[in-house]
C-alpha cells in the first residue's frame, strides 16, 4: 500500500507539475501579446505624418530599383534585407490603398507603408525581451521591462523611421534569447536545436546591419556568467557549427555582399569616401562627428543626456535604481547581460566622435533590463512586508500609467519628447535637433515652393534627395534641386535658399551666417512647435544688418561660378572643431511673409 500510494503521489505531482508550467506558458504568452499590441498601436500612429528623411529616400530610391531587378550597387553601404521589406510592405500598401479607397476604410501613404516593417519589428521586440527576461527574473519585472519597451518615446521615435537600427535590435534580442535557452536546456539535443536558432537569429542581425560586435557582447556575458557559476559544465556550445549557421543566413538574406562593386561601396563607407557635409548640432553647439576623433569630437556625455531627459521619469528611477542594484548583485544572469550590452556598449558609443541618437536603441532594452530587475525587487520586498494593496496600486498607477499620460500629450511628435530634466516643450528640439527634427517638413517645404516658383528656379537645401521625391511628387521636375553643403554653390538672384537649423553643418553655417538677419524676403515652415525651416528667396541688393553679414554675403558672391555636385574630401585641417550657434534657441518669432 505505501508503494502504491508513493506512485500515485508521485504521478500527482508531475501532472501538478505539467498544469503549473502550462498556467505559466499560457500566461507568459498573453502577456507578450498584450505587449505587442500596446507597443504596435503607439507606433502606427500617424506613421505617415512626417516627410521622408534624406536616408529614408535613399531607401526609396533602392525600393525603385529592386523594382526594375536591380539589386547590386544600390544603397551599397547597408544590407537589403530591410530595403526588400519595404518593398513587399509598399507593395502590400499599393493593394490595400485601392481596396480602403473603395470601401472607406483607413489608408497611409507611401512613408507609412516605406516604415511600416520597422514597426512590426520594434513591437515585436516588446514580446522577445519580455520573454527574454523571464529567463532572468519574475514576472512583474519582465513585464515591467517589456512595457518600458513598448511606451518609451525615444524607443518609439527611433521605430518610426526607415532605419537599420530596429530590425539589428530585434534580431539580436531574439539571437540572446535563443542562446540563453539553448545555455539552460535539459538535454543536448535541445540545447543543439536553440543554438541553431540563436546562430539563424545573429546572422538576421548582420544581415540587417553590418554591425558584429553584439555577437562579441553576447558571449562576453555568457563569460561573465561562466566566471559567476551561473553556465553548465562542460559547455554543450561548438563554435564550428554555430558560426557556419550565422555565414550561411548571412549570405542567404544578403546575397549582394558577395558581389565586389557592393565590397568597395561598404568599405568606402568605413573609410568615411565621399562624405558632402560634416557636422553634429549638439545643444547649440556645432561639433565635429566622426568615430576616430574619439573623444575629440560630440561630448562623450552626448548619450547620458539623451537618456536622462528623453526618458519619462518614472521609468528614468526605476533604471538607476535597477543599475545600482545590477552593479552590486553581479552574481545573476541579469547582471552579467547588462554589464556587457548596457555598460560596456554605453561607454563604447561615449568614447566614439561620431554620435546619433539612432545609435542608441540597441542599449535601450538593456537600461530597461535594470529597470524590469528593480521593479522585480520591488515586488518581492511589498510581498515580505505584505503591503496594503491600496500602495502597491498607487505605486503600480505612478509606474505604469503616468508614461502613458505623457506619451499620449506628445502624441505623433515622439521624437521631440523631453521630461521635465529636459525642460519639457519649452526646449522642444533643443538639444537633438538633427535628430529629432530631421527632415519632418520636407513635404510642406515642397509644396510652398511648388505654388510659388517660378518656372527653372534653383532651390538650395541640405536635404537634395528627399526634397527632390517630394518635388516630383508635385510636377515640379522643372525645379532644379541642387545641396547646399556644396562647397562650389554660389547663389544667385532668384535662387530659393532653404535654411534647416536641424541641417547646420560647417559646410552650411555661411548661409546661416548671412541669411539670418539679411532683409530677404522669407517664409517660414513649422512642424507642430518647431520652426523646422525657413525658404529665403535670394537678393544680393537687400542691406546687411551688420559688417559681418556684409562680408559674409561678398564671400558668397566670390564662390566659384560654375555649379558642380560632385563629392568632395573636406579639408578639416582649417576647420574649426566647435562652433556655436549664433541664435539662440527658440528663434523664429517673425511674421511669416507674404509669397515670394
Amino acid at each position: 500500500m505505501n508503494t502504491k500510494a508513493l506512485a500515485m503521489g508521485s504521478e500527482q505531482s508531475v501532472l501538478n507539475e505539467l498544469q503549473d508550467r502550462s498556467w505559466r506558458w499560457h500566461r507568459d504568452a498573453a502577456i507578450a501579446f498584450l505587449l505587442v499590441v500596446l507597443a504596435f498601436a503607439v507606433r502606427l500612429n500617424h506613421l505617415d505624418f512626417n516627410s521622408l528623411s534624406e536616408d529614408e529616400s535613399a531607401k526609396w530610391a533602392a525600393v525603385q530599383e529592386y523594382r526594375h531587378g536591380h539589386f547590386v550597387g544600390v544603397n551599397s553601404e547597408h544590407p537589403m534585407m530591410l530595403k526588400v521589406l519595404a518593398w513587399g510592405s509598399l507593395a502590400a500598401g499599393e493593394h490595400w490603398n485601392r481596396l480602403a479607397t473603395l470601401h472607406s476604410w483607413p489608408t497611409m501613404r507611401p512613408e507609412g507603408w516605406l516604415r511600416f516593417p520597422n514597426v512590426f519589428f520594434g513591437a515585436a521586440t516588446a514580446a522577445i525581451f519580455f520573454l527574454f527576461c523571464r529567463r532572468m527574473m519574475g514576472v512583474v519585472g519582465s513585464f515591467a521591462a517589456g512595457f518600458f519597451w513598448a511606451v518609451s518615446p525615444l524607443a518609439i521615435a527611433l521605430n518610426r523611421l526607415a532605419k537599420e537600427e530596429t530590425p539589428l535590435t530585434f534580431f539580436t534580442l531574439l539571437a540572446c534569447y535563443f542562446y540563453c535557452r539553448a545555455q539552460q536546456a535539459d538535454s543536448d539535443e535541445s540545447s543543439r536545436r536553440w543554438y541553431d536558432l540563436s546562430a539563424i537569429g545573429f546572422g538576421l542581425s548582420f544581415a540587417s546591419q553590418y554591425i558584429v560586435h553584439l555577437l562579441g557582447l553576447n558571449a562576453l556575458a555568457w563569460l561573465f556568467a561562466g566566471r559567476m557559476g551561473l553556465t553548465r559544465e562542460p559547455s554543450r556550445f561548438r563554435y564550428s557549427r554555430f558560426f557556419l549557421v550565422i555565414f550561411l543566413t548571412f549570405i542567404l538574406m544578403n546575397p549582394v555582399v558577395l558581389f565586389p562593386s557592393n565590397l568597395n561601396a561598404i568599405l568606402h563607407w568605413l573609410h568615411h569616401d565621399g562624405i558632402t557635409h560634416t557636422g553634429y548640432d549638439f545643444d547649440g553647439t556645432l561639433y565635429m562627428n566622426f568615430p576616430g576623433r574619439l573623444l575629440g569630437g560630440v561630448p562623450w556625455t552626448f548619450y547620458f543626456w539623451l537618456l536622462l531627459i528623453k526618458t519619462p521619469i518614472p521609468i528614468l528611477v526605476t533604471v538607476v535604481a535597477g543599475s545600482i542594484m545590477l552593479l552590486r548583485e553581479r552574481r545573476t544572469l541579469a547582471s552579467c547581460f547588462f554589464l556587457a550590452f548596457g555598460v560596456l556598449q554605453l561607454a563604447g558609443l561615449s568614447v566614439s566622435g561620431a554620435k546619433w541618437v539612432r545609435y542608441s536603441l540597441p542599449v535601450l532594452p538593456f537600461l530597461f533590463l535594470a529597470g524590469g530587475y528593480a521593479v522585480q525587487a520591488t515586488w518581492d520586498r511589498m510581498r515580505e512586508k505584505k503591503m496594503s494593496l491600496a500602495f502597491v496600486g498607487l505605486t503600480a498607477a505612478i509606474l505604469f500609467a503616468l508614461p502613458l499620460l505623457e506619451l499620449r500629450a506628445w502624441s505623433s511628435f515622439y521624437s521631440f519628447y523631453l521630461n521635465p530634466i529636459g525642460g519639457g516643450q519649452k526646449n522642444t528640439a533643443r538639444y537633438f535637433g538633427q535628430d529629432e527634427v530631421s527632415e519632418f517638413d520636407t513635404r510642406e517645404v515642397a509644396q510652398q515652393v511648388c505654388s510659388s516658383a517660378d518656372s527653372g528656379t534653383r532651390l538650395a537645401t541640405a536635404r537634395p534627395m528627399s526634397m527632390t521625391y517630394y518635388m516630383e511628387n508635385c510636377g515640379r521636375t522643372d525645379i532644379q534641386v541642387v545641396p547646399l553643403y556644396d562647397r562650389h554653390y554660389q547663389p544667385r538672384e532668384g535662387d530659393m535658399i532653404v535654411l534647416e537649423p536641424s541641417r547646420r553643418f560647417f559646410e552650411t553655417q555661411k548661409f546661416f551666417d548671412a541669411l539670418r538677419s539679411s532683409g530677404m524676403s522669407r517664409r517660414e515652415v513649422r512642424v507642430g512647435p518647431v520652426l523646422a525651416s525657413t525658404i529665403y528667396l535670394f537678393d544680393s541688393s537687400k542691406p546687411q544688418t551688420t559688417g559681418q553679414e556684409q562680408w559674409t554675403l561678398a564671400q558668397l558672391r566670390k564662390s566659384p561660378s560654375e555649379l558642380e555636385t560632385k563629392t568632395h574630401e573636406p579639408d578639416f585641417r582649417s576647420m574649426n572643431a566647435v562652433v556655436a550657434s549664433p541664435v539662440s534657441h527658440g528663434e523664429g518669432n517673425e511674421s511669416a511673409l507674404p509669397r515670394f
